[in-house]
């Protein structure tokens, strides 16, 4: 009886104490993720490079559209990462946006590639049949999910660092639309 006073008492102290809220920072999960993307990324415009067209080039464009939906997968659970993550501090926001600016020019080369196999796609389908409406549709839903990812990302990032992501979403945005009018 004499113990159970204070353990009653240091018990009823101790629960009366608020306890600190443990806030999730992942700004290094969301530049895992952002180096997920690169490295598909890369996967894709390799394969996207050597894509020949033709009869012989239907395993590829089968291997580009694997790879693309890979690519959309990867963006997906960037999205989820990233809307999972407390607001980033200045130091992590400087740290993501580094990430998506090192991972711009990927993006434009794959794009850019992507435009300059158009005639390459028109024959894709076994020879004979064009690809260009498959190719045309990744590249919308593409740029849906990258739209996605950079709204989710801007509204995690510091102040002076959001305040440039509308730049450089625009930016991303504009070369996924000058790849869709080429497939249009």
């Amino acid at each position: 009886m004499r113990f159970l006073f204070p353990l009653l008492a240091a018990t009823a102290f101790t629960s009366a104490i608020p306890t600190a809220t443990i806030t999730k920072r992942d700004a290094t999960a969301v530049v895992e993720a952002v180096n997920s993307i690169a490295s598909q990324m890369v996967v894709l415009n390799n394969t996207v490079t050597s894509y020949d067209g033709g009869i012989q080039g239907t395993l590829t464009a089968l291997k580009i559209e694997v790879e693309s939906v890979k690519l959309s997968c990867d963006l997906r659970d960037a999205i989820s990462t990233t809307q999972a993550s407390a607001n980033f501090t200045n130091a992590e926001s400087l740290t993501v946006a580094t990430a998506f600016i090192n991972l711009q020019p990927q993006i434009f080369s794959t794009l850019n590639n992507i435009v300059a196999k158009k005639p390459k796609f028109d024959t894709g389908l076994l020879g004979i049949g064009s690809l260009a409406f498959l190719v045309k549709g990744d590249l919308q839903q593409q740029k849906d999910l990258s739209g996605q990812l950079g709204d989710a990302v801007a509204a995690k990032l510091a102040p002076l660092y959001a305040q440039l992501a509308p730049m450089i979403n625009k930016q991303i945005a504009d070369a996924f639309d000058k790849a869709i009018a080429a497939y249009s």
